[in-house]
């Protein structure tokens, strides 16, 4: 069996412009790659985010009932010396300093989560009627001495239990900026 072998000549312009060709396509799927890769972290972080403000907002009882009733109270509050009492901990105070170390923590984030929760407030209160209500949902459901059901609330408010959930979604995406800044938001 007798192959032939064909050569094909190319000028110096045409395999400098495969090349350059070659080199456009692959930084193209390279880019491609990288930016679905940071879109997939960004969503991860995001939902991460909205996950711990629906932590912190079924626990905010719990956390401001700790709180309240904490044996060690901190004059201070301040993050600076949380995180230098964690720094400087012996290994015979480490219980002890935890404890303390914990009820500050704790306490700032209360008092965070209430000054947050104070600015929702004062915004929904300007943008529409749909947000104030939304405020009034968030607060009756996690902030309120006494929580509502879902049934409650949407009998309070004279809205369908989809509309109730619905609503807790966009403030829970709203609160979760406050609390956590420009890392709560979406940004794509």
């Amino acid at each position: 069996m007798d192959e032939k072998v064909q050569f094909i000549a190319l000028t110096k312009e045409e395999i400098a412009a495969m090349i350059r060709d070659a080199a456009l396509v692959g930084a193209q799927v390279a880019s491609d790659a990288m930016l679905v890769g940071q879109r997939k972290k960004e969503k991860e972080r995001i939902d991460r985010r909205l996950h711990n403000t629906d932590l912190l907002l079924r626990n905010y009882r719990t956390l401001k009932a700790s709180c309240e009733n904490a044996v060690y109270e901190s004059n201070e509050g301040e993050v600076s010396e949380v995180l230098e009492d964690i720094m400087s901990m012996k290994n015979d105070k480490v219980i002890v300093e935890s404890i303390r170390t914990s009820a500050k923590r704790t306490a700032l984030m209360v008092q965070h989560i209430d000054k947050m929760f104070e600015v929702y407030r004062v915004y929904c209160s300007k943008i529409s009627e749909r947000d104030k209500r939304r405020y009034k949902i968030i607060k009756a459901l996690y902030i309120a001495k006494t929580p509502m059901t879902i049934a409650e609330i949407s009998k309070k408010f004279s809205i369908s239990k989809v509309t109730v959930y619905e609503d807790i979604k966009i403030a829970k995406e709203r609160l979760s900026s406050l609390f956590f800044g420009i890392d709560g938001m979406k940004l794509f």
